[in-house]
């Protein structure tokens, strides 16, 4: 639009011109037979006014077309403006590939933080574990089953069947036998003995489980 108007300016101007010099020619052509001075001046005055205006249209004309020509100057060329806008539309997509690659990065980088929390969690629960059955073994030792059952409670509380839960049972049910506790004996042997049916152990605690119950005088 800008580029545009100054040619409908010009357009006017030069419709102007021709405007205020067919005005004149009518003008000079209707006080030709007068002879009065008034007149003659009034018409004088009337075509130095028309010259002043034609000089400020002709200076105005130039001005407006000299910035036209500087706009058109100053415009980049359509090609270089197509070569722009590509380059934006690819730098767009990169953008978007840079930002799914971020994204993924990220969320891996929280997969891996949450494995090596669940790494160290679980190491830290061995290692709890692991001093829990240490001081409830040296609790048997030294003739206090009682102690190493509250030692080892979470073990012993575990639903799953491990070999571990089974080996730490017949040693507690031993303990209490040879503490002569055989109320508690027998209910460690009989635990199990329902929780591992089929274990190389089982006729061991079949036996001290009769132990128990015979001294229990049943």
């Amino acid at each position: 639009m800008s580029i545009t108007a100054p040619g409908h300016i010009v357009s006017l101007l030069i419709i102007l011109i021709f405007f205020v010099g067919g005005c004149s020619s009518s003008v000079a052509n209707k006080t030709n037979p007068l002879n009065n001075t008034e007149e003659l001046a009034a018409l004088k005055k009337t075509l130095a006014q028309q010259e002043e205006l034609l000089d400020r249209l002709q200076v105005l004309t130039t001005d407006q077309l000299l910035r036209s020509n500087e706009i058109e100057e100053s415009m980049p060329p359509r090609d270089l403006l197509e070569s722009l806008q590509k380059g934006f539309i690819e730098l767009q997509k990169k953008t978007v590939i840079l930002e799914k690659q971020l994204s993924e990065l990220k969320k891996s980088l929280e997969t891996s933080k949450s494995k090596e929390k669940s790494s160290k969690s679980s190491a830290n629960n061995f290692s709890i574990n692991q001093e829990k059955i240490i001081l409830g073994l040296v609790s048997l030792q030294s003739g206090n089953p009682d102690q190493a059952v509250e030692h080892m409670q979470d073990i012993l509380k575990a639903k799953k069947a491990t070999k571990l839960k089974g080996d730490i049972l017949m040693a507690i049910g031993n303990g209490f036998l040879a503490q002569g506790h055989s109320k508690q004996a027998a209910s460690h042997y009989g635990l199990f003995l329902r929780a591992y049916p089929k274990s190389r152990h089982t006729p061991q605690a079949l036996y001290y489980l009769g132990q128990a119950m015979k001294d229990l005088g049943e």
